[in-house]
């Protein structure tokens, strides 16, 4: 346990963790500080096409035989945790049949935002990890995200209730899920890293590289803020009925520690699989559900994943998953 403490204080230091805090102060006290959506846009840009390049380049030597176990074990947990977060918010803490769906389809997702700092742990940690994992993002975001709108609309037949939508039709939401902003832009970087000369990636280095850390420090103080904000806009909050967004990711990073061990990655693999299974989508899934199931309380689904999982990973989840993980290897 004092083990786990000190992993916790040293990475609650981290400088992406204070900048995560100094948003979450600035709402708190009703700061003046706001981040210009042209900014925002721009660097969310600059992260998400960073990770890929990063993961493209480093697949040039990974076979494609080495990570079919992985990419099973991937689309696998993202099933799983929809099942589980649609039985523990459904049958446990009673939510409708629609806000359930919703929920599920977030926590079956993932969050690059945690896949980013869980990184970066590891780098500060010096631990190796498989060069492959940025895909193994990519592939869990959307899976779970289509088959939960699939099953709330074959529910609605059930119940003879189903109306005409044409942005909630299978198509479009399947473009939302793969094609959405942070999927294509995740692709495109992992294109460019993989078929890229290496010159040509020297090059681009000093902003795709360089300043990874800088702006990625910008992006989550500008996070505090957000979920910040998300819970303050949250109406009769009962703290009760939100502990599925507390339960879920211990549930989710220690099934994907036990999975990672099963097929045989390292130690730091196994470490990210946790935190993309213990993670929560608030890019991705938000954009379909929106469209999918417009009737669903965006309170509840964005104020779980965003205002409340997102910060309890990145200050107790990532040294929880970390610590598993030594335990067991």
């Amino acid at each position: 346990m004092n083990q786990m403490i000190d992993i916790a204080y040293s990475n609650l230091l981290s400088p992406m963790i204070l900048f995560f805090l100094i948003g979450i102060i600035a709402v708190v006290v009703n700061s003046d500080l706001k981040v210009p959506t042209a900014f925002y846009t721009g660097y969310t840009m600059i992260i998400l096409f960073t990770i890929g390049i990063k993961g493209g380049a480093e697949l040039r030597y990974v076979s494609l035989v080495e990570m079919i176990p992985t990419i099973i074990a991937a689309v696998f947990l993202s099933i799983l945790m929809l099942y589980i977060t649609y039985f523990l918010v459904h049958r446990l803490f009673s939510y409708s049949v629609l806000d359930s769906w919703a929920v599920s389809a977030h926590y079956g997702s993932v969050s690059a935002v945690t896949f980013i700092a869980g990184l970066a742990f590891l780098d500060k940690m010096g631990i190796f990890y498989e060069a492959y994992m940025s895909a193994i993002l990519v592939i869990m975001e959307g899976p779970a995200i289509i088959l939960a709108i699939i099953m709330y609309k074959l529910y609605l037949q059930r119940q003879g209730t189903e109306e005409s939508n044409p942005n909630a039709s299978i198509k479009h939401v399947v473009k939302e899920a793969f094609f959405g902003k942070s999927i294509f832009l995740l692709l495109g970087g992992i294109f460019i890293g993989f078929v890229a000369h290496e010159d040509g990636l020297l090059l681009i280095k000093p902003l795709f590289g360089d300043l990874f850390y800088g702006i990625l420090c910008i992006f989550l103080l500008h996070m505090g803020m957000i979920a910040t904000q998300s819970i303050k806009q949250m109406k009769n909050i009962r703290i009760v009925s939100f502990l599925f967004a507390f339960i879920l990711p211990v549930i989710g990073g220690t099934i994907g520690i036990l999975t990672g061990q099963v097929i045989g990655l390292s130690m730091g693999g196994a470490f990210i699989l946790a935190v993309l299974t213990g993670s929560a989508s608030y890019i991705a899934a938000p954009a379909a559900i929106a469209q999918a199931i417009p009737e669903a309380n965006s309170g509840i689904y964005l104020g779980s994943a965003l205002g409340l999982t997102l910060p309890f990973n990145l200050v107790f989840g990532i040294p929880y998953f970390y610590w598993v993980a030594m335990f067991l290897y």
